[in-house]
């Protein structure tokens, strides 16, 4: 039994579209602490360890961590071969059409990727547990293994370890087959084709929009503002930076805002500020209206508060000192 020729095509194309791994990071390990705000990034090719190496391997001395070169990545022998067959085995999974191929190149790839992250645990325990015990720095009991996948803290460090481009290809490939999968499995129980399309759509064009945009979150009572460390406790003030390289500062007033950006030279990607008039809310701060004045009791005494709208902002506050968009206080 075929599986649908729409999923068929887009499987082929995909599989191709994995010959450009060999021509971008596959996984990014970033790190960022007070001194390094814009962070510091290792990317980590098919055949090659690049980014901002020397620094880490520099930072990595003090507390006895092995240099990370490629000569430590046995895989980058035959991980061009893996790569190759995995491009043919999706593309032959498309030529060939099959159901049961279709299941076989899923659970392969579920085990592939298995595999690779108890592969990067075994190196990442081995980089961050087999310390130097004559380095500079040694905190008894301390180890310093990155995380597999996601957030982890390391001494005044925060990691970051993530799919690269590259990665994500790969994902996407194998998140096509399983769309296409389950596609079928909601045609075999005779739910109309549209209303399964309509089912699975909305996955896929989540998945290649993985990479976009994520608005961030605030969790009052529990994240501390980023420049004065006191915790964000007054769920109608706030702001909130995104970095180009996706790292998120955030701040319980404007006026801590504002030092943090006069004091530390930041490329900011996105700015959002907590609307007033929607408590918890985040909007894009150049879409916000601000009010400032001495009735206004903010966190760290700036006086400014930020509304959705001119209307919401003067009922609130009818007695300001000014008022204005987000982009007159950016520029003082």
């Amino acid at each position: 039994m075929k599986f649908n020729i729409v999923f068929r095509i887009l499987l082929g194309l995909s599989s191709i579209l994995v010959i450009s791994t060999y021509f971008l990071p596959l996984w990014a390990i970033s790190l960022w602490a007070p001194q390094y705000p814009e962070g510091l990034t290792i990317e980590i090719w098919f055949n090659d360890v690049k980014g901002d190496v020397d620094v880490i391997n520099g930072l990595n001395h003090y507390i006895g961590m092995k240099h990370i070169k490629p000569e430590m990545f046995p895989e980058f022998i035959f991980l061009k071969y893996i790569i190759a067959a995995f491009i043919a085995f999706g593309l032959s999974v498309a030529i060939i059409g099959t159901v049961k191929a279709l299941k076989v190149f899923c659970i392969t790839s579920v085990l592939g990727g298995i595999t690779a992250l108890a592969d990067f645990y075994r190196w990442g325990y081995d980089y961050g547990h087999n310390l130097d015990p004559t380095a500079p720095i040694n905190v008894p009991g301390m180890s310093y293994q990155p995380p597999v996948l996601g957030y982890k803290d390391l001494l005044n460090f925060t990691a970051l370890s993530i799919p690269d481009l590259g990665g994500w290809i790969i994902v996407a490939v194998g998140a096509i087959a399983f769309i296409a999968l389950a596609y079928h499995w909601f045609s075999q129980r005779k739910i109309k084709a549209n209303k399964a399309a309509l089912l699975t759509f909305p996955l896929l064009v989540a998945l290649l929009s993985s990479c976009g945009d994520t608005k961030p979150e605030i969790s009052f009572g529990k994240d501390d503002c980023h420049y004065c460390k006191m915790k964000l406790m007054d769920n109608k003030y706030g702001l909130a930076i995104v970095t180009p390289k996706g790292k998120t500062f955030k701040f319980d007033d404007f006026h801590c805002y504002q030092n943090f950006i006069k004091e530390t030279p930041t490329e900011i990607k996105k700015t959002y500020v907590v609307a007033f008039d929607q408590a918890s809310t985040l909007i894009e701060a150049e879409s916000a209206v601000f009010v400032q004045g001495e009735g206004i009791k903010s966190p760290m005494g700036s006086g400014i508060a930020f509304f959705t709208n001119e209307s919401n902002a003067l009922s609130s506050f009818p007695n300001f000192e000014r008022k204005g968009k987000f982009a007159d206080l950016k520029n003082e």
